[in-house]
């Protein structure tokens, strides 16, 4: 590592500065695709690999567009990620069974949320500016907004009822938390 580091420096121009936000940046993609390498295996020996897969795309394209709770550490992201997966894809489908019309509802209102409260950026990166702000509200909106017609489409589908389940307690899951992030946010508790 340090030969590349050099190399870097000497044949590039890098600077510490550099050095570091490389660092960085192999850090989070090791970090993140450790994690979804975990979180697919753990899935796919329970059974629940296409579910898991339909919510964490889902999950992902929310998390880049509209943030939420950032952990410092990996154990507390891994658990708290999981914990959201847990709930969204085995407990919550087969414990309440939500009919599509409080999914059309209750989607909307969380559409509306995330478009007025988001997005919530990790402390630890610069606040985005305004255009950024407004890119990433209209995303999080269009990826909500198609799961309601995706919903809309696809709710006669007895083989597709799962996936409708766990995306509606994706986005649900992702909005609490969201909420939960703008008030400790408000209130001082992450910085």
């Amino acid at each position: 590592m340090s030969e590349l580091i050099q190399e870097l420096q000497r044949e590039y121009g890098y600077s510490d500065y550099d050095i570091a936000k490389v660092k960085y940046v192999l850090a989070s993609l090791f970090s993140e695709f450790s994690k979804l390498l975990l979180f697919g295996t753990l899935f796919g020996v329970l059974g629940y690999f296409y579910p898991f897969l339909f919510s964490i795309i889902l999950l992902l394209f929310l998390r880049i567009n509209i943030g939420g709770l950032h952990c410092k550490h990996y154990l507390s992201c891994f658990a708290l990620s999981f914990f959201i997966l847990y709930l969204s894809i085995i407990f919550f489908p087969y414990i309440v069974n939500i009919s599509f019309i409080f999914i059309f509802a209750i989607s909307t209102v969380c559409m509306i949320i995330n478009y007025y409260i988001g997005p919530i950026a990790s402390p630890f990166r610069p606040s985005p500016n305004s255009v950024l702000l407004k890119s990433c509200r209209n995303l999080g909106f269009i990826i909500i907004f198609t799961y309601i017609l995706f919903v809309s489409i696809f709710q006669n589908i007895e083989a597709l009822e799962l996936y409708i389940q766990v995306g509606f307690w994706t986005i649900l899951l992702h909005t609490i938390q969201l909420i939960i992030a703008k008030i400790t946010r408000k209130r001082g508790l992450l910085k």
